[in-house]
């Protein structure tokens, strides 16, 4: 993959990269230190993508890989909030139920729901991702969305 590709590749999803980045690290600064970790390690490796349809996912793994590493090294410490760019035009108090719902999930169910959301991947292809089984992808993610649904109750109605 060339420069170019490349270059194009990542301004098709270089906001649902941060956005994942965003709602895993629950930190702008550790978001973008995540994706700009991402996008060097992408693009130093760019020749091993054998298929530049496979960008996306590729990505996409590179990141979450970045980011439970940083996770894992950081000691716990308060949560900045989600900026509101992540939701145009939402409501400031959803904005800030959601931020603190998601906060409320572990690190990795909400690696999960992110990679879900932001990615758009299957369990399938989030378990190959995370080194997890499918089925363990679904339940975990079901029973995460379950309780992200449970603090949200009222919030919206």
């Amino acid at each position: 993959m060339n420069v170019n590709e490349f270059t194009e590749h990542y301004r098709l999803i270089y906001q649902d990269l941060y956005r994942f980045a965003l709602y895993t690290m629950r930190n702008a600064h550790d978001a973008e230190d995540a994706v700009s970790e991402a996008v060097m390690a992408a693009f130093a490796g760019r020749a091993n993508l054998r298929d530049n349809g496979a960008f996306k996912s590729w990505m996409f793994s590179i990141t979450a890989n970045v980011c439970r590493k940083r996770l894992r090294k950081r000691p716990p410490e308060p949560v900045e909030e989600v900026p509101d760019t992540m939701a145009p035009g939402a409501d400031p108090a959803v904005s800030m139920a959601l931020s603190q719902a998601l906060g409320s999930l572990t690190d990795e169910d909400r690696l999960i729901v992110a990679l879900s959301v932001f990615g758009g991947y299957t369990s399938a292809e989030i378990g190959a991702m995370t080194n997890m089984n499918a089925a363990t992808v679904r339940s975990r993610r079901k029973r995460a969305c379950e309780k992200l649904a449970k603090q949200l109750e009222g919030v919206t109605k």
